[in-house]
């Protein structure tokens, strides 16, 4: 539910633990109750014991790391929120807590990454709705081996640099992108528009005068964007170099999420005309003023 409370992974990871929500005395551990969600998430909860593993499940199919349990506070009277109250929450969210110890050696240590799982080993169905789900044995085997691979790390913070911020960067910082680029000569044209109205992140050049197309996504990249990249570099053969209709035209699409991109993507980006695709990471530095 980290969209709808920003930061929980991440006091989870600092304070390791996992909680699930349902506060009492609305909902309780005991007795009867007519919410069937409940019924079967809290049969689930009073199942785990110290020595289990919980994996935690984020949207976008991605996963913070796993956690061995060591100890459990579900009942009503240990409910303390890792949400805190407000109006809409009086009671707090997210206080039926599990103690863990997270796993050291997969995942990313840093409480600003999390995983994004491969397709092939994503959770489905019912998993993807519980509050609490088993994962079975071999899928969790595969979840945990592929977590060991840093390719797959990608930040939680998937929205904070925008398309915008980043090609505005590039722009500013083109020998950051590879080393030779300089921003196209001319201002109108750097912000050109085609004539269907799209217009292009980025213009560069390179060292040979070469014209570089750059397109920005914060997002992990598609065929999609590969189809919008090539009908770019393709109008600007038309509409922005029309003086040297054998110049060069790269395309680089710049994207964001984990290094590993899906299979059809990468073979899509070396057919002709071929676009090199690029990751970006975002670094902020503080230093105190004097």
């Amino acid at each position: 539910m980290e969209d709808k409370y920003p930061g929980l992974w991440q006091s989870w990871f600092t304070q390791q633990t996992v909680a699930i929500g349902w506060p009492p005395p609305w909902w309780a551990l005991e007795g009867k109750t007519d919410t069937i969600a409940w019924a079967i998430a809290r049969k689930a909860a009073k199942q785990i014991r110290p020595g289990d593993k919980i994996l935690v499940q984020l949207n976008d199919s991605r996963v913070g790391r796993v956690g061995t349990v060591v100890a459990s506070h579900i009942l009503d009277n240990e409910w303390a929120p890792t949400v805190p109250k407000d109006r809409e929450n009086p009671e707090g969210e997210m206080g039926r807590r599990f103690d863990v110890r997270w796993d050291l050696n997969s995942g990313p240590i840093s409480p600003s990454a999390v995983a994004k799982l491969p397709e092939k080993i994503r959770f489905q169905g019912a998993t993807l709705r519980l509050t609490v789900a088993r994962v079975p044995d071999e899928l969790a085997a595969k979840i945990e081996e592929a977590l060991r691979d840093e390719a797959i790390w990608t930040t939680i913070h998937s929205r904070f640099a925008t398309e915008r911020a980043i090609s505005e960067y590039i722009n500013e910082f083109p020998h950051t992108l590879e080393a030779g680029l300089r921003p196209y000569p001319n201002a109108k044209t750097r912000e050109f528009t085609f004539k269907d109205k799209k217009r292009s992140d980025v213009l560069l050049l390179d060292p040979s005068d070469g014209l570089v197309i750059v397109e920005c996504k914060q997002h992990a990249p598609s065929l999609k964007d590969l189809e919008q990249l090539r009908g770019y570099m393709k109008r600007a053969k038309t509409e922005i170099i029309q003086s040297n209709p054998k110049a060069k035209i790269r395309g680089i699409l710049v994207h964001g999420g984990s290094r590993r991109i899906d299979s059809s993507v990468s073979l899509a980006a070396r057919q002709t005309p071929m676009v090199e695709i690029v990751r970006f990471e975002v670094k902020v530095d503080f230093v105190s003023s004097q």
